[in-house]
């Protein structure tokens, strides 16, 4: 009895954990791997409980299956977005304000469906597990690196994409949410 108690009380915890990495309210650059694995316990636990609470075997049998089914789907599903997910390599890095801990990051955007590459800002803070990061300037595939990236202070940045194209975008340096993220339309203009 009081087994059950503590796993349902475990599976609440992780359930609530799992909707937290879904939500992704810090822009955590591994949340993927993060909700994936989240979501994916929770679903066993919750499975295990709900099997232990049922008297019957063939009731039991039905959750395990159905619980086995989810988490396999769940499985392929986050296999799936994480081998397709681009890859970000590192062009440049332009430091924060001082005593910031944001930077913004020239990335070039690696994908099995691009043939040629793409680029990106992106603003980052922290570092390993806990690194945030959001895009703030996405450029389109065959597309020239911006010109220029800086910070105007902590809450706002700017991108040059070119001659005549500036974009501004103000961040906020807690949760690393950017308004507006950019996305030009054509490789000949703004």
């Amino acid at each position: 009895m009081i087994r059950k108690k503590v796993l349902g009380g475990v599976a609440v915890v992780v359930v609530a954990v799992a909707a937290f990495a879904l939500v992704d309210p810090l822009h955590l650059l591994v949340r993927p791997w993060f909700a994936g694995i989240a979501v994916g316990l929770g679903v066993v636990l919750l499975t295990v409980w709900v099997a232990l609470a049922l008297r019957r075997p063939v009731a039991r049998f039905l959750v395990g299956a159905l619980g086995l089914l989810v988490a396999l789907v769940w499985a392929v599903f986050v296999w799936a977005s994480i081998a397709i997910s681009p890859g970000l390599a590192v062009v440049s890095e332009v430091a924060g304000p001082d005593g910031s801990r944001l930077r913004l990051a020239v990335v070039e955007v690696e994908t099995l469906a691009m043939d040629a590459p793409a680029y990106s800002v992106r603003l980052r803070a922290g570092s390993g597990l806990l690194t945030q990061d959001s895009p703030v300037w996405v450029g389109l595939s065959e597309g020239a690196p911006p010109t220029g990236v800086r910070f105007v202070d902590e809450r706002t940045v700017d991108v040059v994409a070119g001659e005549g194209c500036g974009y501004r975008s103000t961040v906020d340096p807690v949760t690393l949410t950017v308004d507006p993220v950019h996305r030009p339309l054509r490789l000949d203009g703004c």
